[in-house]
Parts: structure tokens; sequence; C-alpha cells
């Protein structure tokens, strides 16, 4: 009977003992879920924020090379422009408005390029212009400038004429093939001439209007 006694006293101890065993190991397994949890989200947020950084990096790099090619495909443009701005200004030579004259030509040379033709050089009084300098003066255009020479009345004489730099184009004889061209020039007249056999009257009238351009109006 005394040990049925002390087996009675000892149960509440050891429910005791067994309680706080079990809350220990709960607040343990608790710990560690906690812990878990926490080292899954600091991962989970580390991978999200690396991801932001890479993807920021890629669309400034894309921005970047979007802009580098909008800027070189501006300067092509412009390159463009202005490389068929130059071919125009060089073939596009229009006849100058009426009154127009050539600046005053005494004391001046003539320039040396015109369109594809080039200053051969002198040849008796005018300065000859020839595609290929071996070329005859028959294929080649003859420009003579005429201090005081009377432009008015030099026209007169022209045949079919049309509109060329400050004057006008022409055949010397009806259906003749020898052109000639007369130029307004402040202090005379600049005569233009060659075969029509070789050189169209349109061809000379426009390399007229590129002699007058180059040379200056007022």
């Amino acid at each position: 009977m005394a040990t049925r006694k002390n087996s009675d006293r000892n149960v509440p101890a050891i429910a005791s003992l067994l309680l706080a065993g079990s809350l220990a190991l709960t607040l343990t397994a608790c710990g560690s879920s906690d812990d878990a949890g926490a080292d899954a989200s600091t991962a989970a947020n580390e991978a999200a924020a690396v991801e932001t950084v890479a993807a920021t990096e890629d669309a400034d790099a894309t921005a970047t090379e979007t802009e580098d090619a909008d800027e070189s495909g501006a300067e092509d443009i412009e390159t463009d422009a202005a490389n068929d701005s130059n071919a125009d200004s060089a073939t596009t030579a229009t006849p100058a408005p009426e009154g127009v004259m050539i600046s005053a030509m005494s004391g001046r040379d003539l320039p040396e390029k015109l369109g594809e033709y080039t200053n051969t050089g002198k040849d008796g009084d005018a300065d000859w212009y020839k595609l290929n300098e071996e070329d005859s003066l028959l294929k080649a255009i003859g420009v003579e400038f005429r201090e005081g020479m009377n432009y008015e009345m030099s026209v007169e004489r022209l045949n079919e004429t049309v509109p060329a730099g400050t004057g006008l184009c022409g055949t010397t004889l009806p259906g003749g093939t020898s052109l000639a061209c007369y130029l307004q020039v402040t202090d005379g007249t600049v005569v233009v001439s060659a075969e029509a056999s070789f050189i169209s009257k349109e061809d000379l009238a426009a390399f007229c209007n590129e002699l007058a351009a180059q040379l200056g109006t007022e």
C-alpha cells in the first residue's frame, strides 16, 4: 500500500516533465521552421533583385544600341543628302534670270574644270575644254572673253536659239552645224563655240549654265 501511494504522488511530476519536453520539442521545431522560412524568403528576394538588375542592364544596353543605330542612320542620311546636293549643283545649273550678267572678266582666268570637261589651255584666242586631252579641237568647246563686244548685236546673228548662262546658244547659219553661244558680261561678252556633229546645242547650253555659275553673276 505504501508503494501505491508513492506512485500516485509521482504521476503529476512525470506528467509535468513530459509536458515540458513536448513544449521544448515544439519550440525547437517552430524555430527551425521559422529559420528555414526566413532563409527561403531571403534567397527569393536576392534572386528577384539580381533578375531586376540584369533586366535593367539589358534594357539600358538595348536603349544605347538603339540610340547608336539612330545616330548612325541620321549621319548616313545627312551624308547622302549632302552628296546628292553636291551632285545636283554640278549638273543642274540653269540659265540666269533675264538682265543678269557675268561679273567683269577683264584680267580673270577661266575655270579649270566645267562638269566633265577640262581646260586644256589656249589655242589662238580661246581656251579649249575637252573630255579627253587627246581629242581634236573638233570635239572640244572653245571659250573666249571679248572685252567691250556688243552682246545684243552678237545674238542677232544666231538661229534656233535656246537660253544658256547669261545669254543664248544657237547655230551661226540656219540648219548649220557650227554652234555659238554669247554670254553677257558686265565688261564685254563671253563667246562659246562647238561643232554640232560632236556636241549638241542642249549640252553646250548646259556647259554655259555651269560656266556662268562658276564665274559668278550680278
